[in-house]
């Protein structure tokens, strides 16, 4: 059985600040000093954004890197994407992470505002609180819908 260490699970509604300061409970903070990266996604088909802790950045670095398939000229593309759309930012003291005006207001989210939280392990996402009801019901159907994964998921 794998490791699950320091993971980020389940669903947090939180209220961004008019900065687009929220607080993240402890067990979602990365390691002191430790970045974050955040990261336009779909998921779903549903946008938002992905917050990748240092390890799972690198993880994704990693994977480009052992991706087989993928000529060297690939490779450098796919990192120049990844380090391109990734913006850094670091959790305070107090346990606060900003997510910057721009970035947020691009990803409708209202300052102040509320925003859901959704856990995925060693990342989490950051939805408007309709997308991450839309996110919710859209996996709820895929594990419906997919025997293999509701199998695999055993609930």
């Amino acid at each position: 059985m794998g490791n699950i260490g320091h993971q980020r699970s389940g669903h947090l509604d939180r209220q961004l600040d008019a900065k687009g300061r929220f607080s993240l409970p402890v067990d979602w903070r990365p390691p002191v000093g430790e970045s974050v990266y955040f990261v336009k996604v779909k998921v779903e088909g549903i946008r938002g954004l992905r917050v990748l802790t240092e390890t799972a950045f690198a993880r994704k670095l990693d994977d480009i890197d052992a991706a087989v398939d993928l000529t060297p000229r690939q490779r450098d593309r796919a990192r120049g994407i990844l380090f391109g759309s990734a913006v850094e930012s670091k959790v305070n003291d107090q346990g606060t992470l900003s997510i910057p005006k721009a970035l947020a207001e691009g990803e409708g989210l209202s300052l102040p505002g509320a925003v859901r939280l959704v856990g995925r392990g060693e990342l989490f996402e950051i939805f408007t609180p309709e997308n991450g009801a839309a996110v919710e019901v859209a996996e709820e159907k895929a594990r419906a819908e997919d025997e293999q994964l509701s199998d695999l998921l055993g609930f």
